[in-house]
């Protein structure tokens, strides 16, 4: 159940705090400790005050839904990772070889850096095909995308549910 937390990402952040009050009924009292910390900090914020007529005043999330939400994303079609990303960073690290390094080593391994570069582009306008992304990967954004564009036919929690099981953690 823990799992639906992580999926309230694939709902517009404005149906977030509803889907986490209806999820938070349906997880195990063992994970209070869990859901406590992923509420002050993810969707309504730490309580500041409590009033005498019953109301709570929170503070701030850290991180509000309008921040983590990657529903906005799905629909415009952006990848919800960076991953290409941090693979350039990572490769990066590994030609610079240090974290500190002179200026004309930085400009060296960019010089370096651009014709690979280059190199890549000519592959792609003579047709060269990319890296192909593994099966499972592929299958598993099928899966999630079905369940995204069926969204209107299924419950908040049945949704969360489809989604919570087709996420990699």
């Amino acid at each position: 159940m823990l799992r639906h937390l992580f999926a309230l990402a694939f709902l517009p952040s404005d149906e977030i705090p509803t889907a986490f009050d209806n999820l938070k009924t349906e997880i195990p009292p063992i994970a209070n400790n869990v859901i406590q910390w992923f509420e002050d900090n993810y969707i309504y914020g730490r309580i500041r005050r409590r009033l005498r007529t019953g109301n709570v005043i929170h503070t701030s999330p850290l991180f509000p839904p309008q921040l983590w939400s990657v529903y906005d994303s799905i629909e415009l079609g952006i990848p919800r990772t960076q991953n290409h990303i941090e693979a350039w960073h990572r490769r990066w690290g590994t030609l610079v070889g240090q974290a500190h390094v002179g200026v004309y080593t930085i400009i060296k391994e960019f010089q370096k850096e651009q014709q690979q570069v280059e190199v890549q582009i000519e592959k792609i306008l003579r047709g060269k095909q990319p890296h192909k992304q593994k099966k499972a990967i592929i299958d598993r954004e099928k899966k999630i995308m079905t369940i995204f564009n069926d969204r209107e036919n299924r419950t908040v929690m049945d949704y969360l549910r489809g989604i919570a099981h087709n996420i990699s953690l």
